[in-house]
């Protein structure tokens, strides 16, 4: 994109980066100030008014909202010590916005294609199945603090709510252990490593959109093993 219009993408979308930190500063506010937030955010909006390409379906708004909220979350993985629990939460965040990315770039494509419009019932389906996804992520995520054993002191559950985040996060390792291999090394380098997509795909020598669509399986893998486990 020519340098002229960046700019004037950038300054009419400044609002982004600020909403975004509002977001976020609630849960990091006891370590980071609420400006550098709002910095981080505009590094990302830079980057996505360079990228940015009308054909691509998604009007700048959209695509440019996931690319401030990542370079948030990407900054402070590297600015900052964040307790583990913190970090998990803000970890499936990420994954929630990287899979909404995901499922709206594909609808936007679908659209450009000619598909017709969803009915009511398919997009309410629709709508349940990302919302059973990103409980799936978030439930992911935090199995990574059971599993590294790092419980805050402060933040003690109950005996008993102890035993039942023990057994989720048992329940999580087997479901990603039955991954394929792909999926299962994605998944720890995403939740565990703290890694973006584009960095674990560049890892496992692939490119950040095949990264999200291995993701988006990998979540899927894992919530119906999880649903089989719930069912009698």
């Amino acid at each position: 994109m020519a340098r002229n219009d960046a700019a004037s993408l950038i300054e009419a979308h400044l609002d982004l980066a600020r909403k975004a930190a509002r977001m976020i500063y609630p849960r990091v506010k006891e370590h980071l100030e609420f400006e550098e937030l709002v910095a981080m955010g505009q590094e990302g909006l830079v980057e996505a008014a360079a990228r940015f390409d009308p054909a691509g379906g998604a009007s700048f708004k959209t695509f440019a909202w996931y690319r401030v909220y990542g370079s948030i979350m990407d900054g402070l993985r590297r600015a900052s010590n964040l307790p583990r629990r913190t970090w998990a939460k803000l970890c499936a965040l990420r994954a929630a916005a990287d899979y909404l990315e995901t499922q709206g770039e594909k609808t936007a494509g679908a659209r450009a294609a000619g598909a017709p419009v969803p009915s009511t019932a398919e997009a309410l389906r629709g709508l349940r199945d990302a919302m059973s996804a990103i409980q799936t992520m978030y439930v992911t995520s935090l199995a990574t603090v059971i599993d590294t054993h790092e419980e805050p002191a402060d933040d003690a559950p109950e005996a008993g709510e102890t035993i039942d985040r023990r057994r989720m996060a048992a329940r999580v390792a087997k479901a990603i252990a039955e991954l394929p291999e792909r999926e299962r090394a994605l998944v720890q380098k995403h939740y565990w490593e703290g890694k973006n997509l584009l960095e674990a795909g560049v890892e496992l020598g692939i490119s950040k959109s095949w990264a999200c669509r291995v993701h988006a399986s990998a979540v899927g893998h894992i919530r119906d093993a999880l649903a089989r486990d719930d069912d009698p």
